[in-house]
């Protein structure tokens, strides 16, 4: 039976309508003219038998119909793309790898020259969008997670703790002091990390925590607060304070004595996983994951 079903192209610019509630943007995004989107939405509504979209003062708003629609549509062609990607990579050299951004520049990056070395009929495409790493958990064939290793729809396998060190230039030490005790912290001006995702806590707030600082009392506290953790990095290599960062991530500083840490003993808060989907048994992607965990390091007791 011949199934009653709009075309893609209709589906499409209706959804891009939706996001931008623009079909001037809509065409930007499909590459198409203004008048080429608007007679899609209108061929839709046509096969639909009803108004998506109709005009309100002078602006082009979406009808009660058209806002249930485009739910239930946005999910589908979300779906849809997921599935297509998944096959498309499982039938050509294409390898889809997601992980945060800061641990795609300072871990991942510097290793995959000796990868593509290796294996030069795969091409990798990184992808950072923490969104839909962490919340949607798609949009990658293996993933370097942080958690607590327990994402029902993974294989996980540990690669190495999240050890956070506290860490400042010489300057701010020989001034203040180590830090022994991790309230200690405090004597410093401080440079606050915050997190990108509601879903995990910044490498300031983790350690803060650790004190025994609530909440309330760790946003009255004072100092910068800056978002991404190279934003942090340059400020402490300004010597505006100490911060809270990846041991990883300060790795390079600290050899070279541009920092130092500033405590006697890290946090271990997380750990950073290997991931493959359960259902994907792609053998490259076995291979890749096998090929990262070479530089696993023990798991904690």
């Amino acid at each position: 039976m011949r199934r009653q079903l709009p075309s893609m192209i209709s589906l499409c610019c209706f959804a891009a309508f939706a996001r931008h509630m623009s079909v001037t943007r809509a065409a930007e995004e499909l590459n198409l003219t203004q008048s080429a989107v608007s007679r899609q939405i209108k061929n839709l509504e046509e096969m639909l038998g009803c108004t998506l979209v109709e005009k309100v003062r002078q602006r082009l708003l979406l009808t009660d119909e058209g806002r249930e629609y485009v739910q239930e549509v946005s999910l589908l062609l979300d779906q849809l793309e997921a599935a297509t990607l998944r096959v498309r990579s499982s039938h050509s050299g294409r390898l889809r790898v997601g992980a945060e951004p800061s641990f795609t520049t300072r871990w991942l990056l510097p290793r995959l020259k000796e990868y593509a070395r290796l294996n030069p009929e795969v091409e990798l495409a990184i992808m950072n969008d923490l969104r839909r790493l962490y919340d949607q958990h798609e949009g990658y064939d293996v993933g370097i997670l942080y958690g607590d290793g327990d994402w029902p729809a993974f294989d996980a396998r540990f690669l190495m703790a999240g050890e956070m060190v506290a860490v400042c230039t010489p300057d701010l030490l020989e001034r203040f002091g180590p830090i022994v005790e991790r309230r200690d912290i405090l004597r410093y001006p401080l440079l606050h990390h915050s997190s990108l995702t509601s879903l995990t806590k910044s490498s300031t707030q983790l350690w803060l925590q650790a004190a025994g600082l609530s909440s309330r009392e760790i946003e009255a506290l004072p100092g910068q607060r800056l978002e991404h953790f190279q934003f942090v990095l340059d400020a402490a290599l300004h010597g505006l304070g100490v911060t809270v960062l990846p041991a990883f991530f300060v790795a390079r500083e600290v050899a070279d004595g541009r920092l130092v840490i500033a405590s006697q003993e890290p946090l271990v808060s997380g750990s950073y996983y290997v991931v493959v989907p359960r259902e994907n048994r792609d053998p490259k992607l076995q291979r890749f994951a096998d090929w990262l965990l070479q530089w696993a390091e023990p798991k904690p007791a």
